[in-house]
């Protein structure tokens, strides 16, 4: 644990900016709730692989509306199977109807769409107190005629320090893209630390810190709170450039789960808005 943890913590950062933010996006609305601070945090839509987690079978449908018409739609497939935990994920990222131009003009020469999609699958295991997790990306990238491809991994680990507090690390984006109108496009390589805790019975507060390529380290702050069996009430805070709080319920009902987050940007962006729809499966 410390050799990775040690690799995370000093893995040199470009200077230059980098593409492809939609794969720094949490696929669920619970995790964009808590402000993105769910590193240390069992999931069945984990962007940590090692933090995948279900009781048997899993299924989510995620639709998020963005900034600027960008829309957000992922799926994720979660099962258990001996002692590892299994995921597959789809996630399209797409906007459309952008103006195209060569220069300053009255009327625009056109409009073009562009869409960013991406398929993984992930795997992870427990190793007493340890767990292990690596995910696997197919990633297409189109803007108007253009198109290019290429495949990344994400890897991660979730440690126990004891039944209340959960550390976790993920190194994410390792891999390249193809050329994109004769230039390659680079991916966000990020690194996340975080924490969770949940020693009180119905109050859980998670942390994680996050530095991207080309970016500044952001701090991420986010509680949820119990109401009864059934509602979750979830509140965050980042440190990021342009949004800072988010919120967002959450509603049990049987083996479905129903969770919202609403993030507010500032600068006059507008606001993103989340939606998810799980189901899961026990095991019998």
């Amino acid at each position: 644990m410390r050799l990775l943890l040690a690799a995370l913590l000093a893995w040199p950062i470009a200077s230059h900016a980098a593409g492809l933010p939609s794969l720094r996006l949490s696929g669920g609305a619970r995790a964009q709730a808590l402000a993105e601070a769910a590193t240390a945090l069992p999931d069945a839509q984990a962007l940590n692989p090692a933090a995948l987690q279900t009781h048997g079978k899993s299924a989510a449908f995620s639709h998020g509306a963005w900034i600027h018409d960008i829309s957000q739609d992922y799926l994720h497939l979660t099962w258990t199977r001996g002692q590892g935990v299994w995921g597959l994920s789809g996630q399209l990222w797409q906007t459309d109807d952008l103006e195209r131009r060569t220069g300053p003009s009255a009327e625009p020469l056109g409009r073009f769409g562009v869409y960013e999609g991406a398929a993984g699958l992930s795997y992870a295991r427990t190793m007493d107190r340890m767990r292990l997790g690596l995910r696997l990306k197919f990633i297409r990238q189109s803007i108007s005629t253009q198109n290019a491809s290429g495949g990344a991994a994400d890897l991660g680990l979730v440690y126990d320090l004891n039944t209340h507090l959960r550390l976790g690390a993920t190194l994410r984006n390792l891999g390249g893209m193809g050329q994109l109108d004769r230039r390659e496009t680079d991916l966000p390589l990020e690194a996340r630390l975080g924490a969770a805790y949940t020693g009180h019975k119905r109050l859980l507060i998670a942390f994680a810190a996050q530095q991207a390529r080309g970016g500044d380290l952001t701090l991420h702050l986010g509680g949820e709170y119990r109401v009864g069996e059934r509602l979750r009430l979830r509140a965050g805070y980042q440190s990021a450039e342009n949004r800072n709080l988010s919120t967002g319920p959450g509603l049990v009902a049987g083996r479905w789960v129903v969770d919202y987050a609403y993030v507010p940007f500032s600068s006059g962006l507008g606001d993103a808005h989340r939606l998810t729809l799980l189901l899961e499966s026990p095991s019998p």
